[in-house]
């Protein structure tokens, strides 16, 4: 994980019904209760309430308590204090609005690759079919060598390739923001494709190189 960062609840996206991680006993933050999100009065308080095994955790008004978080990109923690406990028609625990919320960021775990690309820029017509080639890859972006320039850190790029998932092979084009130039012609790149069938093969791609664990060559 990243060192951890402090944002805002808004910045976490949740939707009503997510999973959430309540710890009543700050001495022991190893005791998790698993609580659903159902409701929030931004800049005053959230609504949490029992899991559908029913289970909540003894807790009461006034209590100091942290609420976890896990997301796909990492895992929130802050802590508030439980305002106010309904228990009819159901039960509902108003917590106060959180405000120093610690996020730590999960680095998505890289599988060496060596897959050869065209590559497109979507911001300079000048940059038109650079080959080059991905070396290592994880669920959210890849690192690739160029070999001419594709562009600058904030640009979109489109990597056009042969992605093959068992004995299924595609030729995809994948949009991508090129997020760091780590060394001359060696880029950092966030996939943001928005296509899901497009995704549902690059995902393929990516957890079977994962559970080979070697580098993969398409040709």
């Amino acid at each position: 994980m990243s060192e951890p960062s402090m944002v805002s609840f808004s910045e976490l996206e949740l939707g009503f019904g997510y999973e959430l991680f309540l710890i009543p006993d700050l001495n022991n933050k190893q005791q998790l209760f698993d609580c659903v999100l159902a409701g929030c009065i931004p800049e005053e308080c959230l609504m949490v309430t029992a899991p559908t095994s029913g289970l909540f955790p003894r807790v009461d008004c006034g209590q100091r308590v942290l609420v976890r978080i896990r997301l796909p990109s990492g895992v929130a923690l802050f802590p508030t204090t439980i305002l106010f406990i309904s228990e009819t028609p159901t039960l509902i625990v108003y917590l106060d609005y959180p405000r120093d919320i610690k996020f730590k960021r999960v680095r998505a775990a890289r599988v060496f690759v060596s897959l050869p690309v065209l590559m497109n820029s979507q911001c300079d017509e000048s940059v038109f079919g650079v080959a080059g080639k991905i070396v290592d890859v994880s669920t959210s972006g890849a690192r690739i060598e160029a070999t001419e320039p594709i562009g600058n850190v904030g640009d979109v790029i489109e990597v056009k390739g042969k992605f093959q998932v068992g004995n299924m092979v595609r030729m995809l084009s994948i949009n991508c923001i090129i997020r760091a130039e780590k060394i001359p012609k060696t880029y950092g790149v966030e996939f943001c494709e928005q296509n899901e069938e497009k995704l549902l093969v690059l995902l393929g791609f990516i957890y079977q190189s994962m559970a080979f664990n070697h580098a993969q060559a398409v040709v």
